[in-house]
């Protein structure tokens, strides 16, 4: 791991996105979100097998995967909590920024082909994704989304074989939604005939209220934009200065990305100078003329995706401290 993440706790690490040069972010300064030990599996061992509902079960090695038709694409992946700290009053768990989110060229399977390869039979609703570092560690998924031809099985990220520390040999990917949807070291998949209830869908990542009345799990992340550059603080020099940073959404591609640099009052349309799809994160730039007269000024960026939906300036508290996407405000002095 590149030594310049950020530690949260054991386990947890998080990427400064001002570290990010381009539109992917390199595997070692990825972030990092386990929720136990990376388990040691050999790629040569490794079997998936896929059970339950179907006219028959298989197990898959990493070859049987290989063999069936490949899909290359670039896609933002977002930890349910990322930038839980902004939340107040705080909520629990990792105080992360906006660190647990990063964007990368994936290779693999769509699950959809492993679907009807085994047969799955009439009556079925959740397929249920097994992760091979600890026997809890299943999360549901609506079989309409697992037949989705975005929702893939992964070996692959930014031309090298996926890290164990991201879930290789293999993970579930589930574009745009939280990260906890993209098992990693997946060894089981399970079709089943109810809405799965296990400890990651029932319990943890879910939507409460401040009564803590579960209203939903986790699932799209909501449409999103950070600065990543200047900082939180700079200090800038009068003239042209360049606003950049990145903007994603789990529903749609982004449309549009606006830039204030008075706080909320003025909005201007961003340049989109880099982007891979709908599924990928966009990088957005903003070239700035900074007045000669020294001062404080607030830098703000506000995203749209296709389907219309806005970055809002305020969001609902929730008891976990997820998907927190509200406009985020980048405090800079002009000397």
């Amino acid at each position: 791991l590149d030594p310049r993440l950020i530690m949260y706790d054991p386990g947890n690490y998080g990427t400064p996105l001002e570290l990010v040069d381009g539109l992917t972010v390199p595997n070692d300064l990825f972030f990092v979100r386990n929720n136990g030990p990376v388990p040691a599996i050999s790629p040569d061992e490794w079997r998936l097998l896929v059970t339950g509902l179907v006219d028959k079960q298989l197990e898959l090695s990493l070859a049987d995967l290989k063999g069936m038709p490949q899909q290359t694409f670039t896609a933002f992946l977002e930890c349910s909590g990322n930038s839980r700290r902004f939340f107040q009053p705080n909520a629990s768990a990792t105080q992360w920024g906006n660190t647990a989110v990063g964007n990368a060229e994936w290779v693999g399977i769509r699950l959809a082909d492993v679907l009807n390869t085994v047969g799955v039979q009439d009556g079925a609703v959740d397929i249920v994704s097994q992760g091979g570092d600890f026997p809890e560690m299943q999360r549901g998924l609506p079989l309409g989304t697992a037949l989705a031809p975005d929702t893939m099985l992964v070996w692959q990220m930014n031309g090298e074989d996926l890290p164990p520390v991201h879930g290789g040999p293999v993970r579930l990917f589930v574009s745009g939604w939280g990260g906890i949807a993209s098992t990693k070291w997946l060894v089981g998949i399970e079709v089943i005939d109810h809405v799965f209830d296990g400890h990651f869908n029932s319990e943890s990542y879910v939507i409460t209220t401040e009564h803590e009345q579960i209203v939903r799990p986790v699932r799209e992340m909501p449409v999103k934009s950070v600065i990543s550059t200047p900082a939180v603080g700079a200090q800038l020099s009068a003239g042209s200065q360049t606003i950049a940073g990145y903007a994603w959404s789990g529903y749609s591609g982004i449309d549009l990305v606006e830039v204030s640099t008075d706080g909320g009052r003025n909005w201007a349309e961003a340049e989109i100078t880099e982007e891979a799809g709908r599924l990928s994160w966009v990088r957005f730039e903003y070239v700035w003329e900074a007045a000669p007269t020294p001062g404080a000024a607030q830098l703000q960026s506000r995203a749209t995706d296709e389907l219309g939906l806005t970055q809002p300036y305020e969001v609902a508290w929730n008891a976990k401290g997820y998907q927190y996407n509200a406009i985020f405000e980048v405090p800079v002095t002009v000397q």
